[in-house]
């Protein structure tokens, strides 16, 4: 067996190492539930399962804030092909397992490529899927599902770009370019624009250096238009989203909003000391989330920035990818910086990107970038005990340059000796491992690079522990349970929708109560619409019929004042007689028996949006708000039964808008498979 293929095998088992923990819950009948994953994510699917299986639609549910347009607020995917496909077919608990564990294959096997096709062998290539897939970011962020895809799609999105901008076939730039705007499409599905930004930025960068390289700036021109196309396709997506946005309460957030969960410049540290903070990361002012502010990624990342540039000059056909990825990862840095780099704060200022938050989530271009510089790093290696490059001169005394920092850390911070330093840094038996992988790693660097093979095994080995470590460690902070042990606790719901609305006290975010039947007046979102009346308070719980009140640790006590379902009411919200009733109550679908003795407004506990249209017999009513918040329409006494349906426009433009968008990519690859090469 050859030293390559011994390689492969290692890297290969190190991997499936990591992906196994990940694979437990769905071979368990379990499922993972940290933070959003049960507050938010799997209760939004049950619903979008429910409404799928029951043939109710999917654009609208009453089961979260009293109503609300969930297609528009995004986070879900609707209809993202992949989620239609899951959440019709399977059970809930594989559906949302696998819609999870993807992430990591598709991340780790776009990632291969992409570092193939810049010529680097095939173990090299390995170990910077390996440390893309398992990086410290998607690990830690295992709970955001979505931007967790997003982030998979991105190696995929530069693959196309190669393609497009160094493949001199005809059918091959065709394909890329309907790539490009497939790939995009399939982002912007997924409901998380944040996500899409960073991926935009990376091929920008990535197809910018690769035209460098070629001198096929024509091509990296051409991304544009599949960029375009790409974002009509996913019109369906995009103009619900942005009606959404346009009634959020996301529109009024100003710079302390889009500032929010900024790293602070002293967290840096966590890439020489990963275990040195007390609560695991520094943080600065804002709250001490650890899935934000983690920015470790494994020892091998600093320690390969190193390498790389002492050996710049042995590196010289790799110079211009070196160049870039450093420094795309410093401007991401300082762009994750947010309020402390002032960066982060003018691009606020940019029309949409004011409403994204958390700039510490930049650090996953950071781990990209240095990734490449990390497998451009075993590639050197590989070389040099395969004797097709000189190894380095001299004691290589530079790459322990981490190990040294992380001792000065602990010599520093971590024993006691800076007064104060306690209450910010943990002790040094806690500390002491972090330093230890920096070491081993650095050690089996030079080891390598003095041409000892086994070495290179070494290296992926500690690095899979590393990875490990600190990544998996977390996934498991709170153990998998089954969906039943979940709900287990919740008292079921009553039978009738209306005696189902139910409210969490105070600002308890959490939507898994709509799992046991409950229609919540409170919720947890991306995109809180824009409201009169707060959610929590007295004056909103009254007018949208909430029957029950739950505390924190699950107590339900009944709601006091609340009104009816459906009623009837003057101009003024008075109560203004006659009797009304639901006798359809469906997500999107309502359908009301009334006797009024005159002119009257019929008012229900749902929430108001313009989406919402009103016929009797045929003839339609207008639609109007109850109480600022809440759905309503005018009927007299010749009305009798009134049905309401949740259509709104954005959706239909929306679908109009990926027609079009698909109507013009078959029309882009048509011209481009008639072109010559040399035109692109």
């Amino acid at each position: 067996m050859t030293l390559r293929q011994a390689l492969v095998l290692v890297i290969a088992a190190a991997c499936a190492a990591l992906l196994v923990p990940l694979l437990v819950p769905l071979l368990t009948g379990r499922v993972f539930v940290t933070y959003d994953l049960s507050w938010f994510h799997l209760p939004t699917r049950y619903l979008y399962q429910q409404a799928l299986r029951s043939g109710d639609t999917v654009l609208w549910t009453p089961s979260i804030l009293s109503g609300v347009y969930l297609h528009g607020e995004g986070q879900v995917g609707l209809f993202h092909p992949w989620h239609q496909l899951l959440y019709r077919l399977l059970p809930l608990q594989a559906a949302f397992n696998l819609e999870l564990i993807a992430n990591y294959p598709v991340a780790f096997a776009g990632m291969y490529v992409v570092l193939r096709r810049v010529q680097l062998a095939p173990p090299a290539a390995l170990f910077g899927a390996m440390l893309f897939a398992f990086s410290g970011f998607n690990l830690l962020h295992h709970q955001h599902l979505n931007m967790l895809a997003i982030v998979a799609h991105m190696p995929w999105l530069l693959v196309a770009a190669d393609v497009l901008i160094t493949d001199d076939r005809p059918r091959a730039q065709a394909g890329a370019f309907a790539a490009i705007a497939v790939i995009v499409a399939s982002e912007l599905l997924l409901g998380f624009p944040q996500g899409v930004w960073w991926n935009l930025m990376t091929l920008a960068a990535f197809a910018a250096c690769r035209a460098y390289e070629t001198g096929q700036w024509r091509r990296f021109f051409a991304c544009g238009p599949a960029l375009a196309i790409g974002a009509m396709l996913a019109g369906i997506q995009l103009v619900p989203s942005a009606d959404a946005f346009a009634h959020s309460d996301r529109q009024w957030l100003g710079a302390q909003f889009s500032m929010s969960f900024s790293l602070h410049p002293f967290d840096l540290v966590q890439l020489w000391s990963p275990y040195g903070f007390r609560k695991g990361t520094y943080s600065g002012i804002d709250s001490g989330q650890f899935h934000e502010f983690g920015i470790y990624s494994g020892a091998v990342l600093p320690v390969a920035l190193v390498w790389v540039w002492t050996r710049s000059a042995a590196l010289r056909d790799r110079r211009p990818l070196i160049v870039a990825a450093t420094v795309f990862a410093a401007l991401a840095l300082l762009l994750s910086f947010g309020r402390f780099g002032g960066l982060a704060s003018v691009l606020s200022h940019v029309p949409g990107l004011g409403s994204l938050r958390a700039p510490a989530r930049y650090i996953v271009l950071v781990q990209f970038a240095l990734t490449i510089l990390a497998a451009i790093t075993f590639d050197d290696l590989l070389a040099i005990i395969e004797g097709r490059r000189p190894p380095p001169s001299g004691r290589m005394v530079a790459v322990w340059l981490p190990a040294a920092l992380g001792a000065a850390t602990i010599a520093m911070f971590n024993t006691g000796a800076v007064a104060g330093a306690r209450h910010v840094f943990t002790s040094l038996a806690t500390a002491a491992p972090g330093l230890l992988f920096v070491i081993a790693v650095t050690l089996l660097i030079v080891l390598a690079g003095r041409g000892t093979p086994s070495a290179l095994a070494g290296l992926a080995v500690v690095t899979m522990v590393d990875l490990g470590v600190w990544g998996t460690r977390y996934v498991y902070r709170q153990p998998p349970q089954t969906i039943e042990a979940l709900t287990d606790t919740i008292p079921p719901a009553p039978g009738d929708p209306a005696e189902s609305y139910a409210a969490l006290e105070g600002k308890y975010r959490s939507d898994l109560l709509v799992m046991k039947g409950y229609r919540l007046t409170s919720g947890y979102l991306g995109l809180y619409p824009a409201t009169f009346y707060r959610p929590e308070g007295f004056a909103s719980r009254k007018f949208s019929g909430t029957r029950w009140i739950f505390t924190q640790d699950g107590f339900r006590s009944p709601a006091q004042g609340s009104v009816a379902r459906a009623r009837l009411v003057d101009e003024s919200g008075r109560d203004a007689g006659g009797t009304a009733r639901l006798a359809i109550d469906r997500p999107g679908h309502l359908v009301a028996e009334l006797e009024a003795p005159g002119p009257r407004v019929l008012a229900l506990t749902e929430r108001f949006h313009e989406g919402w249209s009103a016929t009797a017999d045929g003839r339609p009513l207008p639609v109007v708000r109850v109480e600022q918040d809440f759905l309503g329409c005018r009927v007299d006494e010749t009305v009798h039964r009134v049905e309401l349906r949740f259509r709104p426009r954005s959706f239909a433009r929306g679908m109009t808008l990926s027609a079009f968008g698909g109507v013009l990519l078959i029309a882009a690859v048509a011209v481009a498979l008639r072109r010559r090469p040399a035109k692109w």
